[in-house]
């Protein structure tokens, strides 16, 4: 359990150090102004980048490849995982996916989708013992109606929802 709140913590800062950085709070107003959709993949190249440069990160990896255990798949044979980060002075990496959706409610579906998706990869071939995260981006609702999403779903204790200064989008990890 402490290894959780800790991975958490660690995520969560790291996702606000990049969330306030003035480039990306730029293009994020730019995609509101011109209803841009799709950028899930500009998500993961400019996280790449951050995480590359960061102090407290050692190590990445972006899309590594698992075997999906066929006793709980029945139709998909791998899957890929965004990114392994492994913290300075850590052993074992942390597993972490991407979302990046227009509205909050299918941000958070996707994300639980991938949080599923974890669940069934072969653990004979994964190489840490640590929980995925999800990150998501998604447009800024109420408190309340991020509560519906996620209360019936996932344990609050390890769900942030942070609003994106100036622009028009939030972050949410769980």
């Amino acid at each position: 359990m402490k290894q959780i709140k800790e991975d958490f913590e660690f995520i969560l800062q790291i996702a606000q150090e990049f969330f306030v950085q003035e480039a990306i709070i730029n293009k994020l107003k730019a995609f509101a102004n011109y209803n841009i959709k799709g950028w899930e993949i500009w998500f993961q190249v400019e996280f790449a980048l951050f995480l590359r440069e960061h102090t407290l990160i050692s190590e990445v990896e972006r899309e590594k490849k698992f075997k999906m255990d066929q006793r709980k798949s029945k139709n998909k044979i791998s899957c890929s995982i965004d990114f392994f980060i492994r913290q300075k002075h850590k052993h074992t990496f942390i597993p972490l996916e991407l979302k990046q959706d227009s509205t909050a409610a299918g941000c958070i579906r996707n994300m639980i989708k991938d949080i599923n998706k974890f669940e069934k990869i072969r653990c004979a071939n994964f190489p840490t013992s640590r929980s995925l995260w999800c990150l998501g981006v998604h447009e800024t609702v109420s408190e309340e109606h991020m509560s519906r999403l996620t209360h019936e779903k996932l344990d609050s204790n390890y769900v942030k929802t942070i609003e994106i200064q100036d622009t028009a989008y939030s972050f949410t990890l769980i």
